[in-house]
């Protein structure tokens, strides 16, 4: 009787899977978002009610604190118990700074019950991100698809920075603009034909891509996916579209992702990596 014999390689991709999976379905992911809102400069309230700057789930006290926006810098003023700060108890009365230009990985969070909220920075504009690990997006989530395994879809590519590092502008989900750092480009072969994609500079130094190809809006998500590739030793690009995922907009509403810009869109049907959950 045959046996399906799986290799090494697809293991290991299918690991990924399930650790990009599991993170997707965290108390903290992304299906837990509920509100992403605009912060003003000057006060804003925020808490449950209606007249509020800053909604939070009806779970909460009409207002839990102020926040703050002023010479770039993001505060919280509580007014309220059961508010932690970074995990501690916060005092009623006393003002916290939330936001003082760190990367979103280091920013300090609010919390009170299930929700957790703290002030990102986009573009010089502060916003509210807002999480509830009792989301009914969340709970009712069934999981990602993927396409077949395919190793042909595994390419090397020869990375060409750019003379001087260049910025691209892209619209955002949320109609904003974003400014990508873009730092030189890869050319691989794949399905035959020479192909490129522009590579952008994500927080942990590999190579960010966004892009688009024949699949997007019909197999796969219309605005594109994410793919990161490492610098080999030897300075090649390790690309593995098998890894394509889809961005945090196709699974909320309140996430604000950067589209690909037109030089990458791959006029070829890119069947490797997540699909469409259907």
């Amino acid at each position: 009787m045959a046996t399906n014999t799986i290799t090494a390689y697809e293991q290991e991709i299918l690991a990924w899977q399930q650790q990009v999976e599991t993170e997707l379905r965290a108390p903290d992911s992304w299906l837990a978002l509920v509100g992403l809102e605009r912060l003003n400069v000057g006060d804003n309230t925020v808490g449950s009610a209606e007249n509020g700057d800053v909604h939070l789930p009806a779970s909460i006290p009409a207002q839990i604190g102020v926040i703050t926006v002023a010479d770039n810098t993001v505060t919280l003023r509580v007014t309220n118990e059961g508010v932690k700060v970074d995990g501690k108890e916060a005092e009623i009365g006393k003002t916290y700074t939330i936001n003082q230009g760190q990367i979103d990985d280091e920013l300090p969070l609010v919390n009170i019950g299930t929700v957790t909220f703290f002030a990102i920075e986009r573009e010089g504009e502060f916003y509210a991100r807002i999480r509830n690990a009792d989301s009914a997006n969340r709970a009712n989530f069934t999981g990602r698809k993927w396409f077949p395994i395919n190793p042909d879809y595994r390419v090397i590519g020869t990375f060409t920075p750019h003379a001087a590092k260049r910025v691209v502008e892209v619209e955002t989900s949320k109609g904003t603009i974003s400014r990508l750092q873009n730092l030189g480009y890869v050319e691989f072969d794949l399905l035959g034909e020479k192909r490129r994609l522009e590579a952008f500079e994500p927080a942990d130094k590999r190579l960010w891509f966004i892009f688009k190809d024949s699949t997007s809006g019909k197999q796969t998500y219309g605005a594109g996916r994410f793919l990161y590739a490492a610098i080999l030793d030897d300075g090649t690009v390790d690309l593995d579209f098998n890894k394509a995922y889809h961005p945090p907009c196709a699974f909320s509403e309140f996430a604000m992702c950067p589209f690909p810009p037109p030089e990458n869109a791959l006029r070829i049907p890119v069947e490797a990596g997540e699909r469409y959950n259907r």
